[in-house]
């Protein structure tokens, strides 16, 4: 008489062979991992090695995959919700634009130009694009030629213009500098664009199009009309009150949060200051100039060859060692943040010595005091006359401290920024780490500084 086994004994006959199998390839995995590690050990010159450790870390992976795929009901609960959190950090827009297409003109008086467009149909969709295709004359004639008074800004990476597009609409155009010849760089480029175009946020500025021609290759952005947050802070005569600082800071935070955790691959800024934010006429945030500065001229890589960014938002460990990573962006951000508490601009001048001082040398003694005392008069911008929330000054004050931390793996990531600035997170923690390090002897800092462990940092 035969016997059929209940669903219930059948699942768990299953689960019990598949965890016997994860065992055994999974050892199987781990000695093949050894083998290829040591092979690597006395053939470090070799690709064969690399080649066996990375079979052996698909053959433990493999297994632990199909388990993966077999989670419960619960889980999937569990899945949802960390989607729900994630989507409201970081703010994705509905929309994702598939990348950029590059094809040559062929048309007559063109034929050296390329033309980079935007071949998705989604974009008709989406607030701001359209189905186009742009070309060195076209932007020529937005800009009245590249004119002098069409410039909207310089930075180390070429100008920025502004275009008025035949259609009405007002756009940025950014020529890049050819510094490797263009040539060398349209490879870069191209795949660099690529990445852009996918990126979408409230918090970035979005990327239209671009166009190479003329041995100039040149990136389209949204035009936002309401200058940047150093005009703002440091040029205008209007004083920008606390609660439209606060937004301003958090709209930044999460742009940086995207860029860092949420783009495949991950984009570092690289010079993250007040004049890259820009701000619209309600006061939104939007990072600007993202990726393009690492990318183009660089090799892909957390080590950087040549440092770039701004004097007084640079972190201690790049300015010295040219190694970057996101904790990077981190510190920029910090002092940004110092900037909009204090009213003062990076890099201090007195005005009757004219010595300069660094605006985290001058804040650094003062914010772990301030924020155990609660009393915040010796930081805050004076020109706020007090009218500021004193649980939201205490938040940022703590955000920028946790920023311009001396170590980098003590920075807090993007993300966990947004949440202390929101409130979800109590700056508990970065207060106690602040005043933890105060109270270390200068000797240690130095001699963990020196380490060169300590500076190890992953991309």
């Amino acid at each position: 008489m035969s016997r059929v086994c209940d669903p219930e004994t059948l699942k768990w006959l299953v689960r019990l062979v598949l965890v016997v199998l994860t065992f055994f390839v999974s050892f199987a995995g781990c000695c093949v991992v050894l083998v290829g590690l040591g092979m690597e050990i006395i053939f470090r010159m070799y690709e064969f090695p690399k080649r066996i450790t990375q079979l052996g870390l698909w053959l433990m992976e493999t297994p632990l995959y199909v388990m993966r795929t077999c989670y419960n009901d619960q889980e999937r609960v569990e899945r949802s919700t960390i989607t729900e959190i994630t989507n409201h950090v970081f703010e994705r827009l509905p929309y994702q634009t598939p990348p950029l297409s590059f094809k040559t003109n062929q048309s007559s008086g063109h034929s050296d130009s390329i033309i980079v467009s935007v071949q998705a149909s989604s974009l008709n969709s989406h607030a701001g694009f359209s189905h186009f295709n742009f070309t060195y004359d076209q932007l020529s004639a937005a800009t009245n030629n590249f004119s002098k008074e069409n410039i909207l800004g310089e930075g180390g990476f070429g100008f920025v213009y502004k275009g008025d597009l035949p259609d009405g609409r007002e756009v940025a155009i950014k020529m890049l500098k050819g510094n490797k010849g263009f040539a060398a760089e349209l490879d870069e480029f191209q795949a660099e664009a690529a990445v852009i175009s996918q990126v979408h946020h409230r918090h970035l500025v979005g990327m239209v199009g671009g166009a190479i021609g003329n041995e100039k290759m040149m990136l389209v952005f949204e035009y936002v009309g309401n200058k940047t947050l150093q005009f703002h802070l440091h040029e205008s005569e209007d004083i920008m009150d606390w609660p439209t600082r606060l937004k301003v800071a958090l709209g930044s935070a999460k742009g940086l949060a995207y860029l860092h955790e949420e783009c495949k691959p991950r984009i570092i800024h690289r010079d993250v200051k007040a004049a890259n934010i820009l701000l619209d006429h309600s006061f939104e945030a939007k990072v600007a100039d993202f990726g393009l500065a690492r990318s183009i001229n660089d090799e892909n890589t957390h080590v950087s060859t040549r440092v770039m960014g701004t004097i007084g938002y640079l972190s201690p460990e790049y300015a010295s060692t040219g190694q970057l990573t996101d904790k990077s962006d981190v510190f920029s951000f910090g002092v940004m943040l110092l900037e909009l508490i204090s009213g003062r601009k990076p890099i201090m001048r007195n005005d009757t010595t004219h010595v300069a001082r660094s605006l985290v040398d001058w804040a650094r003694p003062l914010v772990p005091q301030a924020s155990i005392d609660g009393k915040f008069d010796s930081l805050v911008d004076p020109r706020l006359e007090n009218k500021y929330n004193l649980e939201e000054m205490k938040r940022m004050v703590a955000c920028a401290g946790a920023c311009i931390h001396f170590f980098p793996d003590k920075r807090p990531p993007m993300s966990e920024i947004v949440r202390v600035l929101e409130g979800v997170v109590p700056p508990d923690n970065y207060i106690n780490a602040m005043v933890q390090f105060s109270q270390m002897p200068v000797s240690v800092i130095l001699a963990h500084s020196s380490d060169p462990d300590s500076s190890s940092m992953e991309p």
